[in-house]
């Protein structure tokens, strides 16, 4: 099974972003650790939470995104409406009581290369608008009211 870790090259420099894409690593540890012990309740538990964590942090992005008026907005937001549609299609299974080692392998797999291919192709080039925006601003207020 390939190993995903957090390297300094994902980082965006929003330390809020940053904090997010950090623990979707962890919850990616989390889902090993859980196959590893075979535990089917822990295993859904913990890959229904990288779902949810995953496509919450997508919206969350959005947000800043919008708030920047990030030209590409349209474009990045069809990519996380895709991977949220797949994303969900892997808790309709667990739900539906297909084997959770198996799912939760896929889960781990495909939420793993997206991210660490998304981090530094799409949400690279979001940044510098993000960034501006963060100075002072809105968004600045609403990170450190809500993440903080």
């Amino acid at each position: 099974m390939q190993q995903f870790q957090w390297v300094a090259a994902f980082e965006t420099g929003i330390d809020v972003v940053d904090s997010q894409h950090k623990r979707i690593f962890e919850y990616l540890k989390e889902v090993d650790n859980a196959i590893k012990l075979q535990d089917n309740d822990a295993i859904k538990a913990v890959a229904k939470a990288l779902i949810d964590y995953s496509i919450s942090h997508n919206a969350f992005e959005e947000t800043l995104m919008e708030r920047a008026k990030y030209p590409v907005l349209a474009a990045h937001s069809k990519v996380h409406e895709a991977f949220r549609a797949r994303a969900l299609s892997y808790d309709k299974r667990l739900e539906a009581g297909e084997d959770p080692i198996k799912v939760a392998k896929e889960v781990r797999s495909d939420i793993g290369l997206w991210l660490t291919n998304h981090i530094q192709r799409d949400d690279k080039d979001y940044v510098p608008y993000v960034k501006k925006s963060l100075e002072g601003g809105f968004v600045s207020r609403m990170i450190k009211r809500c993440f903080a």
